[in-house]
Formats: structure tokens, C-alpha cells, sequence
């Protein structure tokens, strides 16, 4: 039977994956995906989040998680030396301490009795001077330098902050909240991070980006705590990021290009051109139709709700009726096969991320026709 290492082994070699693909797909770094193939655990904090990192990978990886929870569970009693003593001896019989303890007891209890009912029976005071017990210790917020010249890693409660001095400004992350996920407020953005999860926070001043990486959760404590890694991102230098990560090295030095969609991009090879997929009178409901072909991180929001998120496999399909708008974000372009009323549309190249927007525009000049438009997103 195979061990767990194995399974995870086998089933990336089946996909003709690389350690690195599936770090980029999962978020998970790379050195724990490694230590999960060689069941060396004792990179991990704790069993809570190897077990995090156990469902993200098999998850991921086409593998049952529970099965392979259960074989680390395993793995964890082969570990532990067999009960010999307690196997081969056999404590003697204490029947006897047993009886003698529920007759002291009877005793106590009708002597008790008797003083309490001839009033002999009375509750000394309490010493004045005795001291109080001590207090429980109070786990307060704390603030950390960050010098940003080398990683810095530590266990985090909410309302920690981590602040980077850079060029004689302080700049201040602050942790917001640690529940299912780990929220925090960088100089520029907000960002949310799961177990194994890594962002891109851009600094005010353009000089690089930070890469955070979210350890592990345990919200089994009191305080939740969150094990986070902040980090320079050497070749973040003059190029923007966000949840995405970072942008083309050359960013900095090209030319702004505009475009008729969302924002804008400094990389001319981002560029990409609208498309009009049909034109009406008014705007009409549409049906957005996707089949996956591959393992991608999927996101949308469609007529200003609240933004979705799931994982999708090959095979999987989504569909949903549209009103006027919708954005989606996705981490593989190849692995989406989409239909917009009947209209097959590109989303991008092998391992490509992107961000489009499909919506009813009006013509320019006053013209009452509508364009059901494919637009970037940058």
C-alpha cells in the first residue's frame, strides 16, 4: 500500500505536473509541497496545518483528502513506540481501595451531618490579608520593525502590526482580523489570505513589492493566531501587484498604454482589444456558459453582488444568467472553454491570468444601440 508521500508522488507524475506548477496553482510553497512527498513533517507548525496543507494538495492533485488525511493520521500512531509494559503487565486488583475509600466517605459525610445539625459545624473567614490569586495572563497587540532586506516570520494576533521602514518612510501592515482566513491591511490595499496562500503588497513609494505568505491559521487558541512571512520581492522593482502577483519585469520602463477597458496597463503585450459579441436595442439578459479543462482558481461578480470564489477541475462546469454585467478573474486562461449567448469566446493562453468584463455598453454619439462588449480588465 502506498504512503501518503507516494499517492501525492505518483498523482503529480500522472499529471506530468512540477513541484513549481503546483505551487503556482495552490499558493502552497514550494518547500512544504516537497516536505508532503517526503513526509518530512517537522517543517510544519503543528498538525493543524500540516491537515490544511493535506486537503488544499489532494484537492488539487485529484486525490481523496479524507483518505490521505487518514494515512497521515496513520502514519502519526506508526510513529508512537508500542505499550510493552503496559501490555504485558497486569496491575494488581484495588477492590479493596475502593471500599475503604466509600466507607471514609460515609463517615465524613453523616460526621458532617451531625456537627451541621448541633451547630457545631461553622465556615471559618476569609483572611483579609491573604493575597488574591494572580491574574491571567493578557495577550495584548504588538508592533514589529520589518526591515525588508530579509525574510521576517513570526505567529501574529489580531491587531499586531508589522511596520517597513523604507527610504525614511514607515509604511504599516496591520492584521484586521484571523478567522477562517487572514484579513490585512497593507499602505495601498486590503487582502484576505487562506492557509498556504501567498499576495503581492505594492509600497507607495514604487520601490518592490512584499510577498506574504499565510503559514497557518490555529483558531484553537485564545487569541486565533496566524503564522505569517513577509518578504522583499526581488524583481518586484517599479511594477504593480496585487492578488494576481506581480507584473512583467519590464513595466516600469514602457511607455502607459491605453485601451478602451478597465484601468490600464504600462506592458504593451497586456494589451488586448475589446470584442463585441452582439448588439440589441436595449441590454437583454445573457447566459454565460464554462467548461473547464483544467484545474483553475475561479472568481466573479456578477451585477455588483458580492464576489465569488471556488476551485474548478477539469470537467467541471459553470453557468449563470446574467443581467448586465459580470467580471471574472481567472488563474488559467487555456482551462476555460466559454459561451456567451451562443458565442464561443478566447479567455487566454496556457497558465495566462486574467480578468475580463462582460457588460452592455452604448454607442458613442447618442445612438440607441447597445454593444454586449468582451473587455480587459488590467
Amino acid at each position: 500500500m502506498e504512503s501518503l508521500g507516494e499517492k501525492f508522488k505518483t498523482a503529480r507524475n500522472t499529471r506530468g505536473s512540477t513541484i513549481e506548477q503546483v505551487a503556482r496553482d495552490t499558493h502552497i510553497a514550494k518547500h512544504f509541497i516537497a516536505a508532503l512527498e517526503e513526509e518530512d513533517f517537522s517543517l510544519f507548525h503543528g498538525d493543524t496545518y500540516v491537515l490544511g496543507f493535506i486537503r488544499n494538495y489532494a484537492d488539487y492533485i485529484g486525490l481523496e483528502s479524507a483518505e490521505m488525511v487518514n494515512l497521515y493520521k496513520n502514519f502519526k500512531i506508526q510513529e508512537q513506540p508500542p505499550p510493552i509494559k503496559e501490555l504485558l503487565y497486569k496491575k494488581p486488583s484495588r477492590t479493596w481501595l475502593a471500599v475503604l475509600i466509600i466507607v471514609l466517605l460515609g463517615c465524613l459525610g453523616g460526621g458532617g451531618f451531625y456537627l451541621y445539625r448541633e451547630g457545631l459545624l461553622f465556615t471559618p473567614a476569609l483572611n483579609s490579608h491573604e493575597a488574591p490569586p494572580p491574574p491571567l495572563p493578557v495577550v495584548s497587540p504588538q508592533q514589529y520593525d520589518f526591515s525588508g532586506e530579509a525574510p521576517f516570520e513570526r505567529t501574529f494576533i489580531a491587531g499586531d502590526e508589522v511596520v517597513l521602514q523604507r527610504g525614511g518612510q514607515r509604511y504599516t501592515f496591520s492584521i484586521s482580523s484571523i478567522e477562517s482566513s487572514v484579513s490585512l491591511l497593507a499602505p495601498l490595499e486590503s487582502m484576505s489570505l487562506n492557509e498556504g496562500e501567498e499576495a503581492y503588497a505594492r509600497i507607495p513609494s514604487g520601490e518592490g513589492l512584499i510577498k506574504i505568505v499565510c503559514l497557518g491559521i490555529d483558531l484553537t487558541a485564545s487569541p486565533s493566531r496566524a503564522v505569517l512571512n513577509f518578504a522583499p520581492y526581488a524583481e518586484a522593482a517599479g511594477v504593480s501587484g496585487g492578488e494576481d502577483g506581480p507584473a512583467p519585469a519590464d513595466a516600469a520602463e514602457a511607455e502607459p498604454v491605453s485601451s478602451s477597458a478597465t484601468g490600464s496597463t504600462n506592458t504593451p503585450s497586456r494589451v488586448k482589444p475589446s470584442r463585441t459579441l452582439r448588439e440589441a436595442a436595449r441590454p437583454e439578459p445573457f447566459m454565460l456558459e464554462i467548461e473547464f479543462r483544467g484545474y483553475c482558481l475561479f472568481r466573479y461578480r456578477a451585477d455588483n453582488q458580492n464576489r465569488e470564489e471556488r476551485y474548478f477541475r477539469s470537467g467541471e462546469t459553470f453557468r449563470i444568467d446574467v443581467r448586465r454585467e459580470i467580471r471574472l478573474w481567472y488563474s488559467n486562461g487555456a482551462s476555460l472553454r466559454a459561451r456567451v449567448a451562443g458565442t464561443e469566446i478566447n479567455l487566454g493562453k496556457p497558465g495566462e491570468v486574467g480578468a475580463v468584463m462582460l457588460h452592455w455598453t452604448q454607442e458613442d454619439g447618442g445612438a440607441r444601440t447597445y454593444r454586449l462588449e468582451l473587455a480587459p480588465m488590467y
